[in-house]
Order: structure tokens, then C-alpha cells, then sequence
């Protein structure tokens, strides 16, 4: 199968096989346990896959390179460095964060749904806005942090 991607605007189109040009959503298929790993090609709702890659590397060297800058942009992570605060009102949790890109302030809602456990050590967390946070290891943080991550799991 020849996949070619290209982008319009905002959009980023493929073709298939020569076929005519579609707008796509590209999506992994392990975000979580095998980023860089296999990825789907979707219609624009997400609905239909089209098309499905084992590896960036089955695409040309434009294509690949458009492919790894889209995903890049739905699929990064910052990378939480320390809590400066957390709380809990009214059944949502507030964490103030220190990152690797800058400052974050967010809700955490329904943590049994929004943090998946990597490992007993390692989580990411999805704020209610569906941004992701990740703590590498939670033994690594300094105790106040670790103080108020417990505060609001």
C-alpha cells in the first residue's frame, strides 16, 4: 500500500494507493505503551480507519516527516518536575505544576479515570481540558510535591 501525505490549511490530506486526496486524522495505535509504534490512519471524524502503518519509516521522506510533526503536536506530553500546590473543592482537584514547558494550573477530575499508572512510580495524568501530564517517577519528587500529588489521588 503507497500512502502520501500532504498538508492543506490546517488539514492533512492522504492519498492511498494514488487514490484521490482525503483529509485524515493520524492517530498511534499504543499512545501510551508504544509511542512511535504503529499508527492508523483515520477519515477526519475518527470513525473509518483507512489505512494502517506499521512504522513512520513506510512512508516517504516528506510524508514521514509531516506525519512526525502532527503527531508530535497531538501527542506531547509535558513532564510534571514538581507540585507547588494541590486542593480539593467540591469534588474537583487543583494542582499548580511545574513543568518542562513552563507553569500549569489545572483540574483533575475523576482521577480513577483521568491517571493511568504506568508503573506504581510512573503516571499520567489528563486534566479536564484532555491535556496530559506525565510524572516520571513520583519517588523522584521532592516531598512537598509528593504531599500534594497524595492530596488529591
Amino acid at each position: 500500500m503507497k500512502i502520501r501525505l500532504h498538508k492543506e490549511a490546517d488539514s492533512i490530506l492522504a492519498s492511498i494507493d494514488d487514490g484521490e486526496s482525503v483529509p485524515v486524522l493520524l492517530v498511534y495505535a499504543r499512545p501510551i505503551s508504544a509511542p512511535e509504534g504503529q499508527i492508523s490512519i483515520m477519515d477526519i471524524k475518527g470513525k473509518k480507519e483507512l489505512a494502517w502503518l506499521d512504522s513512520l519509516q513506510d512512508l516517504d521522506s516528506k510524508s514521514r516527516s509531516l506525519a512526525e510533526s502532527e503527531l508530535w503536536k497531538a501527542y506531547r506530553i509535558a513532564k510534571v518536575t514538581r507540585i507547588t500546590e494541590s486542593y480539593v473543592n467540591h469534588g474537583h482537584r487543583y494542582l499548580r505544576v511545574e513543568t518542562n514547558r513552563g507553569d500549569r494550573y489545572f483540574n483533575l477530575r475523576e482521577p480513577g479515570k483521568n491517571i493511568t499508572r504506568l508503573s506504581d512510580d510512573h503516571l499520567i495524568i489528563r486534566d479536564s481540558m484532555g491535556n496530559r501530564y506525565e510524572i516520571e517517577s513520583i519517588a523522584a519528587l521532592d516531598d512537598d510535591s509528593r504531599f500534594n500529588l497524595e492530596r488529591v489521588l
